[in-house]
């Protein structure tokens, strides 16, 4: 473990400083802030179910147990081996740590099954293997959103072979997040990972090349939302240096003029809200 965290790269400091966004990022930045109040997505955002994790799917513990297993997982390559449960209602609720609820229109077991079989390409080689499915239930799980942690209905897939369930949304978030796997090669795109207790240093992941260096990073405020901005040069390499082709993602820490508090953090290039990583 200790080896691993040796690994990891600190953060550029952001400084005392704010470095107010310039130049073209500054008005992309503007453009996306004065998109944001009264989108669809800043409702959901704000009152909605807008999960900031991954709720595609929750595999059971120890999931795969074989190369055949995980084949036939992604292959779509399932046996039913049991009813499944039929919907006394075609909603369902979100209940949020503050105690308020929301009700949604509820996705049917119906409705993983067909996802589970349909999202599957043809296994290449041998891929025969199957998995049975003996039982579904509805049940619970909880999940980050951006109004908080939630608690939401799901369905619950027994498989044989394994003890606990796999475990699907019955419910589907209004608006998604920014793509969970960061940021893109976008100049100036960010990835938001971590805010300070303070809400004044936000640290995110900027891409870079292998002969590029890192800059102090820029912001863009209103009084809703936030745009982080990353800020490279190119370097002359060392003549025994190779540049090649691979995408670095590096953190950097930006300062705010005032604390994060409700405000949304928007990507650069997509003006879509970025969300914490999970902590599990």
């Amino acid at each position: 473990m200790g080896s691993n965290a040796a690994l990891a790269p600190s953060p550029v400091p952001a400084g005392p400083e704010v470095h107010p966004a310039t130049g073209d990022a500054a008005r992309r930045a503007a453009e996306v802030t004065a998109a944001w109040p009264g989108s669809p997505a800043q409702q959901a955002w704000e009152h909605g179910y807008f999960p900031t994790e991954d709720t595609t799917e929750w595999l059971a513990d120890g999931a795969f147990h074989s190369g055949d297993d995980k084949a036939a997982y992604y292959s779509g390559h399932f046996d039913l081996k049991t009813t499944l449960p039929v919907a006394v209602s075609d909603t369902a609720e979100v209940q949020f740590a503050d105690g308020s609820r929301l009700t949604l229109p509820q996705r049917t077991a119906q409705a993983v099954l067909d996802s589970l079989t349909e999202k599957g390409r043809v296994c290449p080689g041998d891929c025969g293997g199957r998995l049975t499915i003996t039982a579904v239930q509805p049940g619970t799980t909880t999940v980050a959103t951006s109004r908080g942690q939630a608690t939401i209905p799901v369905w619950e897939f027994t498989i044989t072979g394994y003890d606990r369930p796999f475990r699907y949304p019955a419910v589907l978030p209004q608006a998604p997040a920014g793509p969970a796997h960061g940021p893109n090669s976008e100049p100036g795109s960010t990835w938001l990972r971590s805010v300070s207790s303070d809400g004044l240093v936000l640290t995110a992941t900027v891409p870079h090349g292998t002969c590029s260096t890192l800059l102090p990073g820029e912001v863009y405020e209103t009084d809703q939302a936030v745009v982080l901005i990353g800020r490279t040069a190119t370097v002359t390499p060392d003549p025994d240096h190779v540049c090649d082709a691979a995408l670095r993602a590096t953190p950097v820490e930006f300062r705010l003029s005032h604390p994060l508090g409700t405000r949304a953090v928007l990507g650069l290039a997509d003006g879509r809200p970025q969300a914490l990583p999970a902590q599990h």
